[in-house]
């Protein structure tokens, strides 16, 4: 590729890297601020973009947004074979946990320098936490970012190199050292990391060589899904989580 197609792919991805959860529309002029490029050059981009429906523009108010091309994207990385397994072995015991606890309860997947939520059974109380499926945190933060940099030497280096925009900012000892402590007690617990008022609590599922790439959090209003409740709790999520870990062909010693 030459400097000049290398120079309008990187243009194109920083455009569509400008649109957030909390700015899920933009007009032309914020794509050009963000982007730092031209009004016309931010145009044309643009305009290349939403051929191919990786962008599409609301007629009446001139704002664009993602368009189905991206969605379509996301549903080939959500359904790969190997995680449609995973979600099929997890969910009754997802089921389970809910049940037991009252609380939101989430399956989570590694994903280079992030990890993506596969899964998810909201609470069914009034006042609940959620974090939402598809939705991409970076390593290390919240319980579950914890946990799946605790059991992976690769993704904890990466966290301690800075690779992962320093969600979480932690010192290197300190972090070693969390790490270190997760995988002692065997879970990670947050307050308020990733949703604010909330916290969870986080399990690493074991594979069948010991790999952990997933884990399984249940998440509550700080309020109520108090310590106390999850360690009140703990023996009977251990468990579920035990059961799952079995069912794709880990074996305990």
């Amino acid at each position: 590729m030459t400097e000049r197609g290398s120079q309008a792919v990187n243009r194109l991805l920083s455009v569509l890297l400008c649109w957030t959860e909390n700015e899920p529309t933009l007009t032309l002029t914020e794509v050009a601020q963000r982007t730092g490029l031209t009004l016309s050059t931010a145009h044309r981009m643009v305009k290349a973009l939403q051929r191919s429906k990786f962008l599409v523009q609301d007629q009446a108010t001139g704002r664009y947004s993602l368009g189905p091309t991206i969605m379509s994207l996301a549903r080939v990385v959500l359904q790969r074979g190997d995680q449609d397994e995973l979600v099929v072995a997890a969910m009754p015991h997802l089921e389970r946990m809910r049940a037991g606890t009252g609380e939101t309860v989430g399956l989570h997947v590694a994903m280079g320098q992030s990890r993506v939520c596969l899964a998810e059974l909201v609470s069914r109380e009034p006042i609940r936490a959620a974090t939402g499926v598809g939705r991409v945190f970076n390593l290390p933060a919240g319980a579950s970012g914890r946990v799946l940099v605790a059991w992976s030497a690769e993704r904890l280096q990466l966290v301690l190199d800075g690779g992962s925009d320093r969600t979480v900012r932690m010192n290197k000892p300190k972090l070693v050292r969390s790490a270190e402590a997760i995988r002692k007690a065997g879970y990670a617990i947050t307050v308020g990391e990733t949703i604010p008022g909330a916290s969870a609590i986080a399990f690493p599922l074991f594979g069948p060589h010991g790999e952990v790439n997933a884990c399984i959090n249940v998440t509550g209003p700080g309020t109520r899904w108090t310590r106390q409740r999850m360690m009140d709790a703990l023996p009977f999520l251990v468990d579920e989580v035990h059961q799952i870990d079995e069912q794709l062909g880990f074996q305990r010693a």
